[in-house]
């Protein structure tokens, strides 16, 4: 790493670095003075990747590093998108950002939050037939996979690949998102582009074609990409659709007709007479099926296509202001489709509630293929450990209120203590205002009253702890020297009183941890069960034993 390079008055250059260095971090190493390196990531696409927790160790996250030149990388394109959702309010839809920064003018780092889920790929792993799932979870994922590719069509970005391990399922709103925008890239549609030159130099220098790998990454590659090629094909919003229709025919049937071939010659026409005639439809004669209004779905899906085809061609002729068809401008159509979304995605919800109406059951409640039932050993495991959350949140609640009603205790007993203080000092006053003079053992007599008053109410104090802890023998202690005041078995007595009960508790508890009020919850070792009913209280080590290693992680 060479650090001879200096920067301007505004650029701060810690030193340059070099794409083998963003490759070779290591674990435990601190990045930005924020995020503690845990472990390397897979590439992708250009951006090395790792997994970073804060120094609190509550936020973990992936830090994306890409170098480029003058914004021209992937990770402004998706910091972009990514803020944008946030503030439209579609975060959930896709991930949220942590973190971000530019090193060097060089150096582009974003940290994205780890939301926990599993991800399709898993899903679909557990279903019943791997690698095949119902018409019902179908729809249930085309009515996610819609909504996304609306929103980024709606905000001039296109989807260039279809990865199951990029999607996510957030089981507490029973919705997938789109964990990784990396193969997210700007739309080359001219309807979509901005009017700016760093946007425009992005859009021709960075690879907006389908992700192009091997043979087998053309399973749900659309046609225009054959036709093409990779130097010259750009993804459209049109081209996204017609992926959606292979993956939602190859995640019903298993495979595409053309799964194994190899010739893109023959996968071009093979797609075309799909296209025009969705396999299988013709074989399925019970209309009251799923799978036979799946089918439809399909193949409304692809004539939808077609006409949204022809209607795009026809407006892209007619001369408008600013070179574009919309007709307000070269900027507005961003938030125009051709395509209705919001009517395929209600077929969809329909077929996932098999015909029942919407106030029957949300179709977010419908059970799927990899929804099962927990037999009676693990509804016995489930329950214990509700119990045991449930145990956990009334011993915290039972620590808050327990903590309140100390503190309005000993606000009580200063409030005593100032009202003894005033009568005294008022009958010294009323005294002194009648003609009447202070001897010194009346004064004396005052200031004892006082100090016995105050130090009666620092051995209650005492004597609650005490009680608190269990200590029997501190307890006799106390309320011997409260029943006798020239009591001598303890350190405190009436010639020298404590100044205030910290100074008690340390003199009287020396042996006894003494928190501060601004200790941390974390420091401090809580007995949960303590305080709680009978029928709450968990033994932790009896769920453990019957818990198997790996459920429930």
């Amino acid at each position: 790493m060479s650090r001879a390079r200096r920067g301007h008055d505004l650029e701060t250059v810690i030193h340059r670095f070099s794409d083998d260095d963003l490759a070779n971090l290591k674990p435990k190493q601190v990045f930005a003075d924020k995020w503690i390196i845990l472990k390397k990531l897979n590439k992708r696409n250009n951006s090395h990747c790792y997994q970073v927790c804060d120094k609190a160790v509550k936020n973990f996250g992936v830090l994306y590093l890409e170098q480029g030149v003058d914004n021209v990388t992937s990770i402004p394109l998706q910091v972009e998108l990514l803020t944008k959702m946030y503030s439209n309010g579609y975060s959930h839809r896709f991930n949220q950002i942590l973190d971000t920064g530019i090193i060097n003018n060089s150096v582009y780092w974003m940290i994205t939050r780890i939301r926990a889920g599993p991800t399709l790929k898993q899903l679909l792993e557990c279903s019943g037939n791997p690698g095949i799932i119902s018409s019902k979870t179908a729809s249930f994922i085309a009515c996610d996979i819609l909504s996304v590719i609306e929103l980024l069509n709606s905000s001039s970005h296109v989807l260039r690949d279809f990865n199951a391990e990029q999607w996510k399922f957030d089981v507490q709103t029973r919705m997938f998102y789109l964990d990784d925008i990396s193969d997210v890239g700007m739309s080359s549609d001219k309807r979509h582009l901005l009017i700016d030159e760093i946007h425009l130099k992005t859009a021709r220098e960075l690879n907006l074609s389908w992700k192009y790998t091997d043979c087998s990454s053309l399973k749900y590659a659309p046609c225009s990409f054959l036709i093409n090629g990779s130097q010259m094909h750009q993804m459209t919003e049109f081209d996204e659709f017609e992926m959606l229709i292979y993956i939602l025919y190859d995640l019903t049937r298993g495979e595409l007709p053309w799964t194994h071939l190899k010739c893109q010659q023959t996968m071009l026409e093979m797609r075309r007479d799909f296209l025009t005639d969705i396999p299988n439809l013709k074989d399925l004669t019970d209309k009251k099926s799923p799978d036979y209004w799946f089918a439809m779905s399909l193949n409304n899906l692809a004539e939808h296509l077609k006409t949204a085809e022809r209607v795009q061609d026809t407006l892209e002729k007619q001369a408008v202001r600013g070179g574009a068809w919309c007709p307000k401008g070269p900027r507005a159509p961003a938030l125009l489709s051709i395509i209705n979304y919001r009517r395929l995605i209600e077929d969809f919800q329909k077929i996932v509630r098999n015909g029942k109406p919407e106030y029957d059951i949300h179709w977010r409640d419908v059970a799927l293929d990899w929804d099962k039932d927990a037999d009676e050993s693990q509804m016995r495991q489930i329950e214990k450990l509700e119990l045991l959350r449930k145990s956990e949140e009334l011993a915290e609640e039972w620590k808050r209120l327990e903590a309140i009603r100390e503190h309005y205790e000993i606000m009580e007993e200063d409030g005593e203590l100032e009202r003894e203080k005033n009568r005294l000092s008022i009958d010294r006053f009323l005294k002194i205002k009648s003609g009447e003079s202070m001897t010194p053992e009346e004064s004396a007599d005052i200031e004892k009253k006082l100090m016995e008053f105050k130090r009666k109410i620092e051995l209650n104090r005492e004597l609650k702890r005490a009680q608190k802890l269990k200590k029997t023998k501190l307890i006799q202690e106390i309320k011997m020297e409260l029943d006798d005041p020239e009591y001598e078995g303890v350190s405190t007595s009436s010639a020298a009183p404590s100044t205030s009960s910290s100074d008690a508790y340390s003199q009287r508890l020396p042996h006894l941890p003494n928190l501060p009020e601004d200790v941390d919850d974390d420091d401090v070792e809580i007995q949960k069960d303590q305080n709680l009913p009978d029928d709450l209280k968990i033994d932790e080590k009896e769920i453990k034993q019957e818990l198997p290693d790996d459920e429930f992680d």
